[in-house]
């Protein structure tokens, strides 16, 4: 599989100096953490729309919601522990009761960031956004999605939340992918199993399918890089057509997307179904690919998964 050169949180960066030239209404809010979290380039390009306040991140999203209020798009840019879990109350009084227009750029988030210790180290961001009220959540799977999505983001008159992993992402979407709100996408196509994932999940679970087709198992495979809006219509497609549906997350399984996923079809096509991603557990602290073998998150587990939901 071919991976990109650029680091996503670099490719994030780029693209956000890049928009900050053609939208002048977008500020930088920072918390000190500007060479973790990839916002240095528009640092450095914009210095007057650049506004540090110190390790004060609950301060941060009340100024970035103000900063909307007055006419700007504000980037509150912090790492996802701190955003999801210290400054919950302030994103929720401040950004989604007034659906202010604020993009929240999450850095370590899931097991990404998780070789940055306990107190960085978190499992439920993704979880956490979804169950605010006017929030979108994305978990992008590729540099080109990533940049699709921004230019969405700035048509979009709401606040966001997307995850900026600094990873190499696989290249997974072709030149000229156009990101859609509450859209997925069929990277593959097949007739046993479904296999729906998100973010750094993507990869893995192509990797799968190909193992699976040395078995003689057909597997599809849904990246679903928005998590709210789900893409309902395509869900329910793919679980009409293989009966078998397996999601697998960069994250908590409990309100995540396999949640997503099982609500659409709890409602609307009850379907066999397994969620892969993390438990009832703190994260540990490893680098990715340690951490992706200790929550049997690997291609060879995911095809195992699948191969077993099959056979029950």
């Amino acid at each position: 599989m071919k991976y990109y050169e650029r680091k996503y949180n670099e490719e994030f960066g780029a693209k956000l100096a890049e928009l900050g030239e053609i939208h002048k209404e977008i500020v930088v809010v920072d918390a000190d953490l500007h060479n973790s979290t990839g916002v240095t380039q528009f640092k450095n390009k914009y210095p007057s729309r650049f506004f540090n306040v110190g390790i004060a991140e609950a301060n941060m999203f009340g100024v970035a919601g103000g900063l909307a209020r007055v006419g700007y798009i504000p980037f509150p840019a912090t790492i996802s522990s701190f955003t999801a879990r210290k400054c919950l109350d302030q994103i929720y009084m401040n950004i989604c009761w007034p659906r202010a227009n604020v993009k929240i750029p999450g850095s370590h988030g899931g097991l990404a960031g998780a070789e940055t210790g306990p107190s960085h180290n978190v499992a439920e961001d993704l979880v956490i956004m979804r169950s605010l009220p006017n929030m979108r959540v994305l978990d992008l799977g590729d540099n080109r999605e990533l940049r699709s999505a921004m230019d969405a983001m700035m048509e979009y008159d709401g606040p966001v939340y997307f995850r900026v992993p600094r990873v190499n992402m696989p290249v997974l979407f072709d030149e000229g992918y156009k990101f859609q709100w509450g859209k997925g996408a069929l990277l593959r196509d097949g007739t046993d199993v479904t296999i729906i994932s998100e973010g750094i999940m993507t990869g893995g679970a192509l990797a799968a399918a190909e193992l699976l087709a040395q078995e003689g198992i057909s597997a599809q495979v849904v990246h679903m890089g928005c998590i709210k809006p789900l893409d309902e219509e395509l869900t329910i497609a793919c679980a009409q057509k293989t009966g078998a549906v397996l999601t697998v997350e960069n994250g908590r399984i409990y309100g995540g997307l396999g949640s997503a996923v099982a609500e659409t079809l709890g409602e609307k096509l009850p379907t066999k179904m397994k969620m892969m991603g993390i438990g009832d557990e703190v994260i540990t602290s490893g680098s990715l690919s340690d951490l992706i073998r200790h929550y049997h998150l690997a291609p060879a587990d995911i095809a195992a998964q699948a191969t077993a939901l099959i056979r029950n």
